[in-house]
């Protein structure tokens, strides 16, 4: 197995550039399957730049999709529930698709690159958490607001469930191992994430309980009130009843999530929580 990154570096990885080197590392490892996680996620930066978002997020897929196919290789690519409108979640995986943003179009059309692979997964997840030291993390930054005594301004009515990301890598590979999922004729659209539907506001309270933290620190706000540049779906999230069926994984509550998570980021935060 080998992992790559672009501009966080970590032991044991790889630095690996999508825009020019898919063709030449592919060619080089020759793998037996290719998880592509990489993206341009900063939703409100992809609405105002939208020929570079569906460069990265689109463009810059093919060539992977195109070597997949050509070697018969399965290609597993991370989505995202903001293929939807947000109008009746959370979404069964052939729900109908209806975008709001630039970045919703540039991934549901990313999905139909990777559809040509005749072997391939689309594996949606939303509000991907975890430890990490990045303010697009929103667990990062509710740990840090609470953890200083700052007010932490969120949306009360952006809902979603959310996926927590050393869960989803140790099920990723659950998934690839598992061949038999990667077969022409498998389920090719697959969403993973907590069961419980919760809004940010709900997220950012269940992070204080944990921490201690003063729960009047959290300020929310409408959607409307911000003023985001890109829309966003405000009732969306995902139903996982097909990868339940496939992989017999259980349920995953949030709260179990976060107590996995926050202990860990107590330990490798440089400040105590």
């Amino acid at each position: 197995m080998t992992g790559t990154y672009r501009a966080n570096a970590r032991p044991g990885l790889e630095r690996f550039e999508l825009a020019g080197d898919s063709p030449a590392l592919l060619e080089r490892l020759r793998p037996s399957a290719v998880v592509l996680a990489s993206a341009l996620t900063h939703v409100d930066y992809c609405e105002n730049h939208e020929a570079e978002t569906l460069e990265r997020n689109v463009g810059q897929v093919r060539p992977v999709a195109a070597w997949c196919s050509s070697h018969g290789v399965p290609l597993v690519y991370f989505s995202t529930d903001y293929v939807f409108d947000g109008a009746a979640g959370p979404y069964d995986e052939d729900a109908p698709t209806r975008p709001l943003n630039v970045y919703g179009r540039s991934k549901l059309l990313a999905e139909q690159v990777v559809a040509s692979c005749p072997r391939h997964v689309v594996l949606r997840i939303t509000n991907v958490f975890d430890i990490g030291f990045d303010d697009r993390n929103f667990l990062h930054r509710c740990v840090t607001s609470l953890r200083d005594g700052q007010s932490l301004v969120v949306p009360s009515d952006q809902l979603a469930t959310p996926t927590y990301a050393t869960w989803l890598a140790d099920q990723t590979v659950r998934l690839v191992e598992a061949g038999r999922l990667l077969a022409d004729g498998s389920p090719q659209r697959l969403h993973a994430s907590c069961d419980d539907l919760v809004s940010r506001a709900d997220f950012a309270r269940r992070v204080a309980s944990r921490l201690g933290a003063d729960p009047a620190l959290i300020t929310l706000r409408t959607t409307a009130d911000l003023h985001q540049p890109a829309p966003r779906p405000l009732r969306a999230g995902l139903r996982n009843r097909r990868w339940k069926a496939l992989l017999g994984v259980e349920r995953l509550p949030l709260d179990e999530a976060l107590d996995d998570c926050l202990p860990r980021m107590r330990r490798l935060y440089a400040r105590t929580l």
